[in-house]
């Protein structure tokens, strides 16, 4: 579906002189995009020819398939759409004469001469923004676990839940960054990032056998289990104090309140 979609797209760039270059990005621009990959295209209009195109994109795009989401966001920068066979499009519209690319993440579908330069140079990560960012997220995780008592003490079972979803993705995300991993994917591929054993016992954390206040009571402080184990290491890893009293008075304050509903583990 993708490769259909590219073919029937790529001619249509070409004969559109306001378009100085298309190149694909994300998966499908780094090569490793499978049959559930969405489309993350670029395209370099003449500052001159942008606001038009940016007008009438919608009409530009529906003949190649047509759309039944389409969505302009920052500012109309991009285009969020899809089509009626289920494929997710992301279309970006960039003003310029020129544009530089990295040639490891790109592929390039059509291009006028010299308007694509090529530098694989990457910033390098700043270890104390790292640190803080790493600091930031484990402080609220806590935060979001300190609201299971009042969560469960209002039987609020689906926001139980979705409290949940919130906490997951804290603890991957201090994972993935406290690790080093350079996630070279989308954000709906996340098995191959995480290490084994870890995303087992997260998987195992996350299997409620029925939706109960005892069963997510169980979830939510297994996962605060895992990041008092791997919250420490990442921290003395990354030179900053792990927050050792917000942990120890989450965790006093939600074991008294939990026994108070009788439902400590």
């Amino acid at each position: 579906m993708q490769q259909a979609y590219l073919d029937a797209l790529k001619p249509k760039i070409s004969a559109d002189s306001r378009i100085r270059a298309a190149w694909l990005e994300g998966s499908f621009g780094r090569g490793n995009a499978d049959r559930h990959s969405d489309l993350d295209i670029h395209l370099l209009l003449a500052p001159e020819h942008w606001q038009t195109f940016q007008a009438e994109v919608k009409t530009w795009l529906s003949p190649i398939r047509p759309l039944v989401l389409f969505n302009l966001l920052f500012d109309g920068k991009m285009v969020n759409a899809l089509t009626a066979d289920g494929l997710r499009l992301d279309v970006w519209l960039h003003a310029g004469e020129t544009m530089a690319v990295n040639p490891t993440k790109v592929q390039v579908l059509v291009q006028q001469e010299n308007s694509l330069t090529f530098d694989k140079v990457e910033p390098p990560k700043d270890p104390a923004g790292v640190a803080q960012t790493l600091e930031r997220l484990i402080k609220e995780f806590w935060r979001c676990i300190s609201l299971t008592p009042a969560v469960m003490g209002r039987k609020e079972l689906i926001m139980g839940f979705v409290g949940l979803g919130i906490e997951t993705n804290l603890l991957t995300e201090i994972l993935i960054n406290g690790y080093g991993v350079e996630r070279d994917s989308g954000v709906k591929n996340l098995n191959r990032f995480l290490p084994g054993e870890t995303r087992q016992i997260i998987e195992q954390a996350l299997s409620l056998q029925g939706l109960s206040q005892a069963t997510l009571v169980q979830a939510h402080l297994a996962l605060a289990e895992i990041v008092k184990t791997q919250g420490r290491i990442i921290a003395e890893r990354h030179h900053f104090p792990y927050p050792v009293e917000l942990e120890a008075a989450v965790l006093a304050y939600v074991d008294e309140e939990l026994a108070r509903l009788d439902l400590a583990i």
